[in-house]
């Protein structure tokens, strides 16, 4: 039976609600997640690659590991139940999580083990994602503004927002040469001296967006609901909408090893770009499953994250 959150995700979209849902009755923070065997298939919300391991992390502090390319899974270690709702590495080994209760957590192992290294249960703000440019510097934003960095691997954390609004700010994605922020109403943030300065730009959309995907200094994609998705060839100065045949709500995108460019949805949404993302073509998954992270699998698969857990797939054949 899906989950109260799972039916809300499939609704409103992924990203509005990590933002919106209301802090549990008990502090998540202070229980570690537990084992469980169906862990597989619980809500998983983001995805990142630690070396050649795959990461998966989600609901109830999940947070799941594979070795062999997503045919097995492993349940790691975790010191919270707090839903997960973001991962980044910055190398096989150092990675770090972010999640509801502004919860950050941290690795030095691959993902094996994590140790919480902040939390601001009292503060009603998630983190929704996070990102670093190497072991040392880190940024992480969440709902109503709620924007963390830091410069010593996360052993301290400093609230730095880059805007005067309180603005759900649903995902981060660059390098030091540029680096991107996205929001509500339209918000896409910039930064081109790793993060020490932002510059809000004006966008063509003023619904939310759910994240970007930063493809060199110049290219980037900006999506969200409504099937929405945006293609800068300027560093994020100006943004052209590119034609997606959904009014799906975009939720977590991914270049892939071979530089195919893709993007998953609600509804088992499914766009991938050979081009640099200047077009995309649209597959959808039969059962419409909400999807919001994807991952490599080997030669010729992909990893897709959502409300019912991890799916693998063939990625979809390019066109002739």
């Amino acid at each position: 039976m899906k989950t109260l959150l799972s039916l809300i995700i499939m609704a409103i979209g992924l990203a509005a609600l990590a933002a919106s849902a209301p802090p549990p009755a008990a502090a998540e923070t202070d229980r570690p997640a537990v084992p469980a065997r169906l862990a597989p298939r619980s809500l998983l919300l983001d995805g990142a690659l630690a070396g050649s391991r795959l990461v998966a992390v989600g609901e109830r502090g999940h947070i799941l590991l594979s070795d062999d390319d997503g045919a097995t899974w492993r349940q790691a270690a975790v010191p919270v139940r707090a839903t997960l709702t973001g991962v980044a590495f910055a190398d096989a080994r150092n990675g770090w999580a972010v999640g509801h209760d502004a919860v950050i957590l941290r690795t030095r192992d691959g993902g094996e083990t994590w140790t919480l290294q902040y939390q601001d249960p009292d503060g009603e703000a998630p983190l929704l994602d996070v990102l670093f440019l190497d072991a040392e510097r880190g940024f992480a934003t969440g709902a109503y503004g709620l924007f963390l960095t830091t410069a010593d691997g996360g052993a301290t954390w400093h609230p730095e927002p880059p805007a005067e609004e309180d603005l759900h700010l649903n995902g981060i994605d660059g390098a030091a040469a540029l680096l991107l922020v996205a929001g509500e109403s339209g918000t896409l943030m910039r930064s081109e001296d790793a993060g020490a300065t932002w510059q809000q730009r004006e966008t063509p959309y003023q619904g939310s967006f759910f994240g970007v995907l930063v493809l060199s200094p110049s290219e980037a994609l900006a999506y969200g609901i409504q099937g929405r998705l945006y293609r800068s060839a300027d560093g994020g100065r100006s943004w052209t909408r590119i034609e997606t045949g959904t009014t799906a709500g975009l939720t977590g995108a991914r270049r892939l090893p071979d530089g195919t460019v893709a993007v998953v949805g609600l509804s088992g949404t499914l766009l991938t770009s050979r081009d640099g993302g200047r077009s995309f073509a649209l597959t959808r998954l039969e059962d419409r499953p909400a999807l919001s992270g994807i991952l490599p699998a080997g030669d010729r698969a992909l990893i897709l994250l959502g409300d019912q857990g991890i799916r693998r797939v063939d990625a979809p054949a390019a066109p002739k």
